[in-house]
């Protein structure tokens, strides 16, 4: 991605797209009826920068080209890879692809805004999405093909893959079901030493690291869609690591208070008994009245 935007192009192809996108915008916004109007075009790639985005030759132009309503992992997080490698297969160099726009048709990294799909296939928004490898995405105007991309993620979840899949180490659901096993090992552990304390403290520190690394500003996802799959796995897990923490602290000064008592007792108890433990049978702690001695010094009975 360019470090700042580049200017709006308006070429003859942009202005005859806008006027087609200003002609329908009276057309109902359900997909069916969005893709029967939107301005369509054709070209060919280039080659795939990442999961979303694909260099195409369209209009005898070289274009930058974003995926509409899905956004992929950003690269060198988990599962960036496997999406761009999806899109490398659907979309091979040479390949002859279908454009379809919606009212926005340029982002301000001056990226050309457009469905894709190989000619008769499916659309790759959709298909990414189906594979948990992309996700719904919505910015204001263009969200016709939304409702598709939010339905074949809804599906994917449902499926566990991809991004989905427990069984992938970096995925949110993994880093959950980790999180969930260390806050259950904590909440068995003992806290009778401090040693043991802070063992405790450890397991759940490690379940709260786990749950750090499942956010969905982790995987560089904007997609709102995708924050809230993230947030309704990792809050349940928050709200666990928060009660077990709290529970273990209460445990741990109950076992303190005790033990402080015990010694407070043992040594009220060697403050009175100073001879050897004996103290008279019936005769109250309190008692600071004449001894009588026995011989030996030791045995003792009220004067």
């Amino acid at each position: 991605m360019p470090s700042r935007p580049r200017p709006f192009r308006t070429t003859a192809r942009a202005l005859s797209l806008l006027t087609l996108l200003a002609a329908s915008s009276l057309a109902p916004t359900a997909i069916s009826s969005a893709a029967a109007v939107a301005p369509a075009d054709d070209g060919v790639v280039i080659r795939v920068a990442d999961g979303d985005t694909i260099v195409a030759t369209v209009g005898g132009a070289e274009e930058r080209i974003r995926f509409l309503n899905v956004d992929t992992p950003e690269v060198g997080t988990c599962m960036a890879d496997r999406a761009t490698a999806f899109t490398a297969r659907e979309l091979p160099s040479g390949q002859t692809i279908e454009l379809r726009y919606d009212r926005d048709l340029r982002d301000p990294y001056d990226r050309l805004l457009a469905l894709v799909r190989p000619t008769a296939g499916e659309w790759l928004s959709v298909s990414l999405a189906e594979s948990g490898l992309g996700f719904p995405l919505s910015i204001a105007p263009n969200s016709a093909y939304y409702g598709r991309v939010a339905a074949a993620a809804g599906r994917a979840r449902r499926a566990g893959v991809g991004m989905f899949s427990p069984r992938r180490s970096c995925t949110p659901v993994s880093r959950a079901k980790r999180a969930g096993a260390a806050v259950s090992q904590a909440q068995a552990m003992p806290v009778r030493t401090r040693a043991q304390y802070d063992a405790v403290n450890r397991k759940l520190a490690q379940a709260a690291g786990l749950l750090a690394l499942a956010a969905a500003s982790r995987y560089g996802i904007q997609s709102a869609w995708f924050t809230a799959y993230t947030k309704s796995i990792r809050t349940p897990l928050l709200r666990r690591v928060a009660s077990v923490r709290a529970a273990k602290k209460r445990q741990r000064n109950a076992v303190l208070s005790s033990s402080s008592n015990t010694t407070s007792s043992n040594t009220n108890s060697g403050s009175n008994n100073t001879n050897n433990g004996w103290w008279p049978p019936g005769v109250p702690q309190s008692y600071t009245g004449p001894r009588c001695y026995e011989p030996g010094g030791v045995i003792w009975y009220p004067c």
